[in-house]
């Protein structure tokens, strides 16, 4: 451990918002918001709202996290110590990230058009469906997005989503890393893309950031 990252940890204040990607048992990952708390650097806790935590988590590997400064946000790579009930993660900072990684990890609040649809195999007992819906979030790795149903199927998801501020459209393989309840006929459903390519992920860290700026412009001119 650098004392360089001792010092980087030490240095986030208490409470800040943050973000973590976690790895899952069942593959592929989750990302999350949730509150930085102190601990003796480099270690730290992550408090997340009620019923957040997935319950497959996957401890022996490394998750990513971004927490929010007042000017940038510090991003780093950290092991899993603990969990702590079902709403609290003690975790050991490991180190810093280059910046050309953070693609996939790069998310923006964002409400865009998105449809869903899964196509059986010829040897399939299983039917064709399609939902339409909204993304709540958007990055170059997944979406968050809200639904008027489950999802029947969490492998083989064609998603189908329209960018703003563009007239391009992604289409792509995805599964679903989470599903959860909202209310009657609202399920919000954490989706994963599988083959997007890096060019089309490139685009939409684009939009993501273009869709940052045009929400600090509103957050100034509301001030």
């Amino acid at each position: 451990m650098s004392p360089s990252l001792v010092d980087l940890i030490k240095r986030i204040q208490d409470s800040q918002l943050a973000e973590i990607n976690l790895p899952l048992l069942s593959g592929g990952s989750v990302q999350l918001k949730c509150i930085y708390k102190e601990s003796e650097s480099p270690h730290f806790f992550l408090v997340f709202p009620p019923k957040q935590l997935p319950t497959d988590i996957d401890t022996s590997k490394s998750c990513l996290i971004a927490v929010k400064g007042e000017e940038k946000s510090i991003t780093f790579k950290a092991g899993i110590e603990t969990i702590k009930g079902d709403r609290i993660l003690e975790l050991f900072a490991q180190k810093t990230i280059d910046p050309a990684s953070l693609r996939t990890f790069y998310r923006a609040d964002m409400r865009t058009a998105i449809s869903a649809s899964y196509e059986p195999g010829p040897e399939e007992r299983a039917h064709a469906w399609k939902l339409d819906g909204q993304t709540l979030d958007l990055s170059g790795g997944g979406t968050l997005a809200i639904f008027p149903k489950e999802f029947l199927n969490k492998q083989r998801i064609l998603l189908h989503i329209k960018l703003p501020y563009t007239d391009k459209e992604i289409h792509c393989r995805a599964h679903v890393v989470r599903m959860i309840k909202l209310r009657k006929e609202h399920w919000q459903i954490a989706l994963q893309f599988d083959n997007l390519d890096q060019k089309e992920s490139d685009f939409i860290v684009s939009c993501c950031l273009k869709e940052q700026r045009r929400q600090l412009r509103e957050n100034v001119q509301t001030t």
